[in-house]
């Protein structure tokens, strides 16, 4: 029994020894805290991959004499007031072709048809699971603009209904999904190049800071301002053709109304806004936050009100500098395709104040009895 307590004892304490003299013997090598856990990257943090140029893509970069030989003169062309130039054709079998330049040089083509030729190799009517067949579609972007780096994301909704497309001439596509009961289908393409891309910023920021459109001064804004109300109704009576609805009404009283509305914000924002909208509208207004400011019916109550507007549907945005690309937007969004596509009869009013928009939808029946009783 002693020879074993013995024989335990030593057993025991070399036990000891081996535990706690281990890291002295063999020390580890110690790596940075940094470094002490690595992550994999995450699916979405991929960045994209270019598919071959086709169609209009082409067409970025050219020049706009080029291009008219092919497709025409414009039906009418303005200037943005954003320093860039707005030119618009119109095609046979309803299809409608926008084509924005700066120094005559084609800066993003909009088009709006059944012309699938033009927009190879997409086709007017696909699904989004059409679209997976021929590219991979990336939430996350990260583009190289004058020695700096932005990075953006698209959210769900962007990702179903606005995916971007790279191309491998360094040019760009969003690709307009509209909303149906069955499933989305491809209505419209704007190719753009990167820096206008950039400019109109329609997806999250995540890294870096977006460029921006300059604004004019000197512009003759009252005609820049016509020039847009116009193409905008035109857009918008499209659309509702599209999606077989009837065009809206466009009358004197609505549109008038719309233009009061909009100068009245203007004016005194901060008499309809809560304190926390106002501040984000002043931010965005100085160029301190990126993205769009926009309130609807029910935050422009007091302001809708005081103009003794009931049955009416207002929306407001800012800044708007491109209003095709804005309603196509629009349109491709969830709870904005409801609001702007009713199947009842409707009276449109649209105001434009530099980069300021709203549009104003009245009750169509009430504005013809309210006309006949005049």
């Amino acid at each position: 029994m002693k020879h074993r307590g013995i024989l335990f004892s030593v057993i025991f304490i070399g036990c000891i020894i081996l535990l706690y003299g281990h890291p002295i013997w063999f020390p580890q090598v110690s790596t940075p805290a940094t470094d002490e856990v690595r992550r994999e990257p995450s699916p979405t943090s991929w960045n994209y991959n270019p598919i071959q140029a086709d169609g209009f893509a082409h067409w970025i970069g050219e020049e706009l004499s080029d291009f008219n030989k092919v497709y025409g003169n414009p039906e009418e062309a303005y200037p943005s007031g954003f320093s860039f130039s707005i030119q618009h054709y119109e095609l046979e079998n309803h299809t409608h072709l926008e084509v924005t330049t700066e120094h005559n040089r084609v800066t993003s083509i909009k088009f709006l048809g059944t012309q699938d030729k033009e927009i190879t190799p997409f086709q007017y009517g696909m699904t989004m699971n059409d679209l997976t067949k021929l590219t991979m579609v990336y939430p996350n972007f990260t583009i190289n603009y004058e020695n700096h780096t932005v990075g953006f994301e698209l959210m769900e909704d962007d990702m179903n209904y606005r995916p971007l497309i790279a191309f491998d001439n360094g040019t760009f596509a969003i690709l307009f999904f509209s909303q149906k009961k069955t499933e989305s289908a491809l209505y419209s393409v704007m190719y753009l190049d990167k820096a206008t891309l950039l400019k109109l910023a329609p997806y999250q920021v995540t890294e870096g800071s977006v460029p921006r459109f300059s604004m004019e001064e000197d512009a003759d804004w009252d005609v820049i301002n016509q020039s847009k109300q116009r193409q905008s109704r035109h857009i918008f009576q499209y659309l509702r053709q599209t999606d077989k609805r009837p065009e809206f009404v466009t009358d004197v009283g609505t549109q008038m109304t719309a233009e009061q509305l909009l100068g009245d914000f203007i004016a005194h924002s901060e008499d309809f806004l809560t304190t926390e909208k106002e501040q984000k509208l002043r931010l965005i207004q100085k160029g301190g936050e990126s993205g769009q400011f926009s309130v609807g019916k029910s935050e422009l109550a007091d302001l809708l009100a005081k103009y003794k507007i009931q049955e009416a549907n207002v929306y407001l945005e800012l800044p708007i500098y491109d209003p095709t690309f804005t309603i196509l937007t629009w349109y491709s969004t969830p709870y904005l395709h409801t609001r702007f596509m009713h199947q009842e009869l409707e009276s449109l009013g649209i105001a434009f104040s530099k980069e300021n928009m709203v549009v104003l939808l009245q009750n169509g029946q009430n504005k013809v009895e309210d006309s006949d009783d005049n």
